[in-house]
């Protein structure tokens, strides 16, 4: 199986969105990990189980629960899983800034 690897982009987005949910509601971000966890799981198991998008090496894997996407690239040179972004799907791309 390959190693995990969260890109710097990815950890932020994945605080930010943390920070987000548990302001909306007390534990809400608790299922939030379990359910980015869960799709983890999945792409370790099977890197390829998930469509690239944009005719990119980049694979979408789309949360069940909640609206975001893990946008990751398999080296499988490196038997690694880079997750570049952890994505809210109703944000515009073009505007994204993180501060």
């Amino acid at each position: 199986m390959p190693t995990i690897k969260l890109l710097k982009r990815a950890e932020l987005e994945l605080i930010d969105a943390c920070d987000w949910y548990e302001k909306q509601q007390k534990g809400l971000s608790i299922n939030f990990r379990k359910e980015i966890r869960a799709s983890l799981s999945m792409i370790n198991l099977n890197p390829k189980l998930y469509a690239k998008r944009y005719n990119t090496d980049l694979y979408f894997t789309p949360l069940k629960k909640f609206p975001f996407v893990i946008i990751y690239w398999h080296d499988e040179h490196l038997n690694t899983v880079f997750v570049t972004s952890i994505f809210h799907t109703k944000r515009n791309p073009d505007k994204f800034e993180h501060k």
